[in-house]
């Protein structure tokens, strides 16, 4: 095998996460990665969470200054006024405590500039892409509730007795320990993704609960509360990856269009069945998507028309 062959393979062989450290040096020495895979792909195993607490702190409610005057009360009404005023003491007390409309918490407020992952206090991951932002309370491992803007990937760390909520437009999921992902990119149908764990998915204008199993991804209209329920392809998330063992390419091509909204045609002369193992980070863009699947499987790609087609 001539060294031409040996360094394809061994790119191949990282598409897969199969290179053991021995190969992992020398592909890192080879020229032919420099050339071929710096456009296609960028690692980013070692780049520190950034910590943006505090970055952004919003105070929603400032504290105000009641005065309390006082004034005299004649000797004989004395009896009715204690009694008017306890009557209103109880009543504003009640009403302070169940006043849910004006809470004194402080929040955070968290917007990705770029695709990043945000870890929260309570150690759950926030898998974030470019312009989605994140709300939450400074004591949030008392009150586990996060809104979300734009597209997001959550692992919920388990917490028990705490469950975990996520609001988005009219809506809430409520977990205790798994891995989702929201996407809002359309306003008539958001899109919620279960990968493992469990979920429950609440319309609040009707109150209609769903629980969602892995594998399961639900479709959500705000605007008239209507819901749809289907399965997916069996993909494993892992630590900002989506991975894909021997997945034949018809379904891998079905997947990677309804990820990123394209349109990418096989051609007829090209093997549906053969079969693509490797991952695709959550933050990787389409034409290198493609660029790493033509290579892993010796195909080639072109556009026409806003389609992609990949033939031989």
């Amino acid at each position: 095998m001539n060294k031409s062959n040996k360094e394809t393979n061994l790119i191949k062989k990282l598409l897969a996460d199969q290179l053991d450290k021995k190969e992992r040096k020398k592909l890192y020495y080879s020229n032919l990665i420099e050339k071929q895979m710096r456009k296609q792909w960028k690692e980013n195993k070692n780049t520190p969470v950034e910590n943006e607490i505090g970055n952004k702190i919003w105070d929603k409610i400032e504290k105000q200054c009641i005065k309390v005057h006082k004034r005299i009360v004649p000797l004989e009404l004395w009896y009715i006024a204690a009694s008017v005023a306890l009557v209103l003491i109880v009543g504003g007390l009640w009403m302070h405590l169940n006043e849910g409309s004006t809470p004194m918490d402080k929040y955070i407020e968290i917007t990705a500039q770029k695709s990043r992952m945000y870890l929260l206090p309570d150690s759950s991951k926030v898998w974030m892409q470019p312009g989605s932002s994140i709300r939450f309370a400074e004591d949030f491992k008392k009150h586990r509730n996060v809104w979300l803007k734009g597209n997001s990937l959550f692992e919920v760390h388990k917490n028990m007795g705490r469950k975990f909520r996520v609001y988005i437009d009219k809506a809430f999921i409520e977990v205790k320990g798994t891995c989702f992902l929201i996407k809002q990119n359309n306003p008539s149908a958001n899109e919620i993704t279960l990968f493992n764990g469990s979920i429950e998915f609440n319309v609040e204008s009707t109150q209609h609960k769903i629980e969602m199993k892995p594998l399961q991804e639900l479709v959500y209209n705000p605007a008239d509360a209507g819901t749809q329920l289907r399965q997916i392809e069996n993909i494993e998330w892992q630590n900002g990856r989506y991975n894909f063992t021997q997945f034949n390419l018809e379904h891998l091509t079905r997947i990677i269009n309804q990820m990123y909204g394209s349109r990418i045609i096989i051609s007829d002369k090209v093997n549906k069945n053969c079969a693509f193992t490797g991952s695709i980070r959550y933050d990787e863009s389409l034409e290198d998507v493609i660029d790493k699947i033509c290579f892993s499987l010796n195909l080639r790609k072109k556009e026409i028309n806003h389609e992609i087609i990949i033939y031989n």
